[in-house]
């Protein structure tokens, strides 16, 4: 269920958004495919950007995923590098030979699918480890109010690529940072783990204290230890941090250590090793934890294979 952060938190979260967790994109592909083709932006060890500026298509997720749906004016946001490929939705009968080659957007082919697609980063530091705790995908709807906002800057792009002969890839690329600033946004005003992270980074003491603990998950990190930290009394300290993130000291830990753990997993350590990096020696309550904050089994989630994705936000 959706909560609603007052004027000045939010404007916290919009200024980390636009400073600590600034946005780089840049454009890979812009134009259309015909017939049975596939694209990816995969296996390149960064977060990417699939934009559908006409037609639709089918997103494979790998094994045991299942397949999302976009047509035109939906997008998909990849935050790390993710197994996936876009693929006709009705494609051609079979033994149609593969057509990986990308057209000019003009004019338009009858059953394309137009794409713009890319990469993006975060600025490095303590934005590349926050960008690990997030969702491993966000979606844009065009049909969905929720993002009226992002669906604005998503109608520039369409115009920008509407131009003849062409359009801009740097005004391109400028607009792609907006509109995954718009759509973070959208997660931290709905997310209250990740409304709660954005807040804490905004706070130099916290956010040194979120970094120390994802550089060093094994440690015990009790409530006097954080305290100590940033020199608080434990019960400042607890009341500080509940009332800035919205969650418990010790919740958030658990959030951070399942995070770590998965990178791990994901890379294909064994699960009591992963277990011991992140601070539990039984891994049978590693297990239990993981299962329950990240909904599916440590040994699932190490079968899927490197940088895989989980479940997108629910909203």
């Amino acid at each position: 269920m959706p909560f609603h952060p007052d004027h000045t938190d939010q404007a916290a979260v919009d200024a980390l958004l636009l400073s600590s967790l600034e946005v780089q994109s840049s454009l890979y592909h812009l134009g259309q495919y015909c017939g049975n083709w596939s694209a990816s932006t995969s296996g390149r060890a960064r977060a990417s950007f699939h934009l559908i500026l006409h037609g639709r298509c089918r997103v494979d997720l790998g094994e045991g995923q299942d397949a999302l749906t976009l047509a035109a004016g939906d997008g998909i946001f990849f935050l790390r590098d993710i197994p996936h490929a876009l693929t006709p939705l009705d494609p051609p009968a079979s033994g149609s030979a593969l057509c990986t080659a990308m057209e000019p957007l003009l004019p338009r082919q009858a059953d394309s699918t137009g794409l713009a697609c890319g990469f993006f980063q975060f600025r490095p530091g303590l934005a590349d480890l926050l960008a690990d705790t997030l969702p491993d995908y966000l979606v844009l709807r065009a049909d969905d109010e929720r993002f009226r906002t992002a669906r604005g800057v998503f109608e520039l792009i369409l115009g920008e690529t509407a131009r003849e002969p062409g359009g801009s890839p740097v005004v391109l690329e400028r607009l792609t940072d907006l509109l995954i600033f718009f759509m973070l946004r959208h997660l931290a005003i709905h997310d209250r783990q990740a409304y709660g992270l954005f807040v804490l980074a905004r706070d130099p003491a916290m956010a040194g204290l979120l970094q120390a603990i994802l550089e060093d998950p094994a440690a015990t990190w009790s409530m006097q230890d954080m305290a100590d930290r940033l020199h608080m009394s434990k019960a400042t300290f607890h009341r500080r941090f509940t009332l800035q993130s919205g969650t418990t000291p010790a919740q958030l830990l658990q959030l951070l250590r399942m995070r770590v753990a998965r990178r791990h997993l994901s890379q294909g350590m064994g699960i009591q090793d992963a277990a011991e990096r992140v601070g539990y020696q039984s891994q049978a309550a590693f297990s239990r934890v993981f299962q329950r904050t990240e909904g599916v089994a440590p040994s699932a989630w190490r079968k899927r294979g490197p940088a895989v994705g989980g479940n997108p936000p629910g909203v």
